[in-house]
């Protein structure tokens, strides 16, 4: 920002500057969900197209399009990741409570992404200390896990081992997912949670980025009355931990 943006920046009155960001705020929505909906159509049909193909392919030609149709999952996975971020920040989704065992998501976590990591030469590993239940959208604690998973699988090398673990904090269930990875700097770490901050970083482009993945675990996860925190040393892995509310009694 040049020093004559900064001026003018500083010169509008607070209310006009909160005015001014909930329009950006708004145009940011409206354009995101014409995106969405500009590419999910022909992304759906690219995909019937591709699945129709295998059906008919021979062996050979069947195993690359698996290879395509994996990469165009992954697109369409992405694709709602932005929809469902979109949504949370607007204000425009109903989280669908109930009080569930978190050993019962991190076992479907496990269950889910085992032979991936299997494939990565990574294990895949959980354990807890009898955390009672907690109140949580079970579909969306899932979501939140998996992106941790993910990203903890993206910053692993063959033989290090990833883990999921349940553990009392206070009044608060906490699940970590902690890794031997590559870790991140201090000076990412203190922003790296920050709203709209936008990650940049060399070695997180080589691991296919850290995109939005975070921002929807931090979106998920304080609707639920909780919190993300990070823990890392670089080249001694990280620990992300989320937090989550007791269910009524449990405690």
């Amino acid at each position: 920002m040049n020093s004559l943006t900064e001026r003018k920046v500083k010169a509008l009155p607070s209310m006009e500057c909160e005015e001014e960001v909930t329009r950006l705020r708004e145009i940011n929505h409206k354009l995101l969900r014409l995106f969405a909906h500009e590419l999910g159509s022909p992304l759906t049909f690219i995909l019937g197209y591709l699945r129709l193909w295998q059906e008919r392919a021979m062996y050979g030609e069947r195993m690359e399009l698996d290879l395509v149709v994996e990469q165009a999952l992954t697109l369409k996975a992405r694709l709602d990741d932005l929809i469902l971020l979109d949504q949370l920040e607007a204000g425009l989704w109903t989280l669908h409570l109930q009080s569930i065992s978190p050993e019962q998501i991190v076992s479907r976590v496990l269950q889910e992404y085992r032979w991936k990591f299997q494939e990565r030469g990574v294990r895949l590993l959980a354990s807890s200390n009898g955390s009672a239940p907690v109140m949580a959208d079970a579909d969306m604690l899932y979501r939140a896990l998996e992106h941790l998973v993910e990203n903890a699988a993206r910053f692993s090398r063959p033989g290090d081992s990833v883990e999921l673990r349940v553990e009392r904090q206070g009044k608060m269930c906490a699940v970590a997912v902690i890794d031997q990875g590559a870790g991140i700097p201090p000076e990412v770490q203190k922003r790296l949670l920050e709203p709209f901050y936008q990650v940049d970083l060399t070695h997180a482009r080589r691991g296919n980025g850290l995109g939005i993945g975070l921002r929807l675990v931090r979106a998920i996860i304080e609707m639920h009355g909780g919190e993300i925190q990070v823990q890392s040393n670089e080249g001694k892995g990280s620990v992300f931990s989320v937090t989550l509310p007791f269910a009524k009694g449990a405690c």
